[in-house]
């Protein structure tokens, strides 16, 4: 047995992980932050956005020089159908600074590297392959033959969370409550994105796709612009995908290929892709989260929400990563190190963090059950659209005619009145 003891073992160093590391750390603890991949970062393909206040509650006016790719000004909502694309496209010059897009591989390796230039003790490469247990307490990491000895264990290993399940501390993932990923980054000139994106160095755009991109099944898709590249992806609901048969490299293939899309992709290179889970339960969902000397954060504890028309995880990582560390700061100042010496961690989740999960508690059920959403609305637009501006020569009908003529044959008032009932009660 190793005669090395640290006050808080970290497992994984995603932003959940890397926060809590680099919180202890600057409070003087002493902190091992353990990483299977050989860089922190190297295997996280969870790409995107990221709202900075919670970056900035990690390091205040600390994170200016973090390696982030393009601020978010432009959102761009869009339902497509047979082949068209309808956009709802804003930009917002007040949401001053509050959103970039990010690759995680440059994010997790600079936010390790701040742990670290704290005092943290990182380590990459190894795999913790389960936790040590005495007397029901979590005491510590097993990396191979090796034991390390710890007062407290946080873990925040992704949405995989095996250390913790084999524990018996969480249960397994089930597929009701993820999602799957496919992300796809595509290398362009940043002056090529530039013109295409109508925007200029630094300045970027978040898309939302609803519709044909995940073939009915419950999803969507997504678009983020990078420096010199642009990240575009599908996820689907697991349960809907596994009812549908349908080869998610196929939808992702057509996604890349649909003209709607395809314009913005013209001679770019595809450098990197990957698939992913992503937690969809909600608080239905979330784990204990805490017990006897561990606490459990970011994905690894469920904490995300998608209502689909945002998807909050790395801010609710970063802030789950700081929750933690204030509360193993105030265990090791107790030396108490029992669950119920660890209960202001969920408590401090429930003032941010978990409130925003109880406000769409019903969020993921309704996106699964509305299936007109990613069927018949996005087709009901595109025709609407299109039969506003198509001018054939033949006698011209007033837009109410116009309406008639959309919904005919397709969703009654009634259908729709219902699907929007239920969209307000859940979103």
């Amino acid at each position: 047995m190793s005669d090395e003891k640290f006050q808080v073992i970290v497992i994984g160093a995603g932003v959940a992980g890397c926060a809590a590391a680099y919180r202890l750390a600057k409070a003087g603890r002493e902190v091992l932050l353990v990483e299977r991949a050989k860089t922190a970062g190297a295997k996280n393909v969870t790409g995107g956005r990221l709202y900075t206040y919670a970056l900035e509650e990690l390091m205040p006016g600390e994170w200016a020089d973090a390696p982030l790719e393009r601020e978010i000004t432009r959102e761009i909502v869009m339902m497509m159908a047979n082949g068209n694309g309808i956009a709802l496209d804003s930009r917002l010059s007040s949401m001053d600074k509050l959103s970039y897009s990010v690759l995680r591989a440059k994010l997790d390796a600079w936010l390790a590297a701040k742990a670290e230039d704290a005092g943290a003790m990182v380590v990459t490469g190894s795999t913790v392959d389960e936790l040590m247990v005495r007397d029901g307490k979590v005491c510590g990491v097993k990396l191979g033959d090796e034991e390390l000895e710890a007062d407290l264990v946080i873990s925040a290993e992704g949405v995989n969370a095996l250390t913790a399940e084999r524990s018996g501390l969480i249960t397994p993932v089930k597929l009701d409550n993820v999602a799957v990923g496919v992300k796809q980054v595509f290398k362009l000139p940043e002056a090529v994105i530039n013109e295409r994106f109508n925007t200029v160095s630094g300045k970027g755009a978040a898309m939302m796709c609803v519709g044909e991109c995940t073939k009915g099944v419950s999803g969507g898709a997504f678009l983020y612009t990078n420096k010199d590249s642009i990240s575009l992806g599908i996820v689907v609901d697991s349960q809907s995908w596994k009812k549908a048969k349908l080869p998610l490299a196929d939808m992702t293939e057509e996604l890349n290929q649909h003209p709607a899309l395809a314009c913005y992709l013209e001679g770019a290179e595809l450098v990197e892709y990957s698939a992913h889970l992503i937690p969809e339960g909600g608080i239905h969902a979330v784990p204990r989260f805490c017990a006897d000397g561990f606490m459990i954060a970011g994905d690894a504890a469920g904490l995300v929400v998608n209502n689909g028309f945002t998807v909050r995880g790395m801010d609710y990582a970063i802030l789950s990563g700081i929750a933690a560390a204030d509360t193993a700061n105030e265990a090791i100042e107790a030396n108490a190190y029992a669950a119920a010496a660890l209960k202001g961690y969920e408590t401090r989740l429930r003032q941010r963090v978990l409130k925003d999960m109880e406000t769409y508690k019903n969020s993921h059920s309704f996106m699964v059950e509305a299936t007109n959403i990613f069927t018949a609305y996005p087709g009901m637009a595109a025709d609407m659209m299109r039969n506003i501006y198509a001018v054939d020569g033949s006698p011209a009908k007033r837009l109410t005619g116009i309406a008639k003529q959309t919904l005919a044959g397709k969703l009654s008032l009634f259908d729709m009145a219902k699907d929007a009932f239920k969209a307000v009660k859940s979103l």
